[in-house]
This record gives structure tokens, sequence and C-alpha cells, in this order.
């Protein structure tokens, strides 16, 4: 399941190595293989996506060179190209991406640990809606229908089907309505695995094809998709998949592109001041992903 912009990726790294003194080859790096802790990333070059939480965590790491990307499929390209020692995601990204390749590991970053914090805003995902939508709390009731296990048990599955295993089915999953009584059109970046992703040939289990002009015959996967789908099926609604760039989300959705966006998106006091969110779908632990 490659992304449609893993070409685009690695260029941007190849350029990034040859430009930046610090880049790949400088003999500048880090060896942070053997890390076990925080501490241990002292001097390394750690990277987050930029206008994440991710990247305001890199700095609580302390005695780092931060960098930050825009988008979240580079920085795995710029960890193998050695432009980066590690980056922050979060914990099913990396078992996604560690469970693909075993070259790769990864560090928790947990709450209280050399001065770590984070708040469940922080960690947690949720759907986010214009002000006052009438949708939030419809859709409140049906994602309080997901038990944690059942939150955790999808995750398990996506994960297995983002690594190249075979599911069947979903723990979180309802009947399409017979007939649809409108759309649900959901903004998400469709590069951000296992969260979502795109699928280029459509044979995952559960891809939904994504929507608008030069998408054809692409769909997209992921935990996300599948709670989009799952939350459209119980409001009696067509699902519409949109492939929008991380910051171009809000935007689309406060001009009316979008109803929705499910990509991953952190509930934060600050998001918040633009857009209303719902309760969180799922919660989990930052981690950085390294060289073993």
């Amino acid at each position: 399941m490659k992304n449609a912009r893993r070409i685009v990726s690695l260029i941007l790294a190849a350029v990034l190595c040859a430009a930046a003194l610090t880049g790949c080859g400088s003999g500048n790096s880090v060896d942070v293989k053997s890390a076990k802790s925080i501490k241990d990333l002292k001097g390394a070059k750690i990277a987050a996506q930029a206008g994440t939480f991710h990247a305001d965590a890199v700095k609580q790491i302390g005695d780092v060179k931060s960098s930050t990307y825009p988008e979240f499929a580079d920085l795995l390209t710029a960890l193998k190209s050695g432009a980066i020692d590690g980056y922050v995601a979060e914990e099913p990204t990396a078992l996604s991406v560690c469970k693909s390749d075993d070259s790769l590991t990864y560090i928790p970053l947990k709450n209280n640990d050399t001065g770590f914090t984070a708040t469940a805003a922080d960690v947690g995902v949720a759907i986010g809606l214009k002000n006052d939508s009438a949708q939030r709390e419809k859709i409140n009731a049906i994602l309080n229908e997901i038990t944690e296990e059942q939150k955790s048990k999808l995750m398990e599955e996506i994960v297995t089907l983002a690594s190249g295993g075979t599911v069947d089915k979903f723990s979180v999953s309802a009947e399409a309505p017979k007939k649809a009584t409108g759309t649900l059109k959901v903004g998400m970046e469709c590069a951000y695995e296992p969260y979502n992703w795109t699928d280029t040939e459509g044979k995952s289990y559960g891809a939904v094809p994504i929507s608008g002009e030069g998408k054809d015959g692409l769909y997209a996967n992921g935990y996300d998709v599948q709670i989009a789908q799952f939350v459209a099926n119980k409001l009696g609604l067509k699902l519409e998949i949109y492939s929008i760039e991380w910051d171009s989300l809000l935007p689309a959705l406060e001009s009316g592109t979008i109803d929705a966006i499910v990509a991953g998106m952190s509930p934060t006091a600050e998001r918040a001041k633009e857009i209303d969110f719902t309760d969180t779908y799922y919660e989990s632990n930052l981690v950085v992903i390294i060289k073993k």
C-alpha cells in the first residue's frame, strides 16, 4: 500500500540531505541504536510533522536538534536516509512501521519520565466539526457505543492490514444503510499509517474510494477510515473520503468543503478555538521511532 506521494518524499529527503550540513554523511549524527530512554537521545536529530503536537513533544525531550517536515511520510524517508536520527509518532504508527521493517524500533515517551508530559487531548484523537454542528451529539452517542476493547482490537486489525497481513472483518462495524439519506464528506491526509493511508489498488479489506478531482482509482484505508465508515453508516449517510494536506484540513472544514475531519487529529485547546471536537475515539502513547 504505497503512498501516492512517496516519490516526492524521496526527492525532498535527498534535497535536504544534500543541502544541510547536518544531513546525510555529515558525521554529526548521534548513534542512537542502543538508546533505551529519552535521556539516551541527547544530541540526536529528532524530527516531527509541522503543525502537530508531535513538534511540541520534541521540544520536551531536551538536548536534541529538532526539525519539522511538512508531510508525515517524509519523516520515515528522512530516517532511512540518515537525514535524522528519529522522529516522533504515535505508538500504533510505530507498531505498523516496525512490523513492516525490522531494522526499526521505538522508544516510548512516558508521562513524567525525565519531565515529559502529555494530556489526554494531546494524545487522543477526535472528529473535528464546524462550530455548533448539529451532528456533534449524535456522533458522540455513536462513538460511545464503541468499547475500549473494541478500539484496541480494531487498531490491532488495522496494524495487521497496514503491514501486509490479512483481515476479513473489523471489530468496529455497522451495516450500511439500504438507502442513504445524504453524504458525510470526511477529510484526512491519506498519508498517516495506520490511522489513514492511500491504497493505490483498493484491494485491502474495507478500503473506501477517495473522492475528488484526479483521485480516480485511489482508495483510503486505516483506523480513521473505519471509524468514519462506522459513524456514516450509523447516521444513515454515504461516506465520501477526501485526501487533503494537513494544513488545509481546518480551512476545508470551515469553508464547507468537507463535513468532518477524521484524521488522527488531537483536540488541543488551540484547535478548539477554531472548530468543535467530538469525544476522543482513540488514545495512544507517543514514541520516537529510531533505527536499531
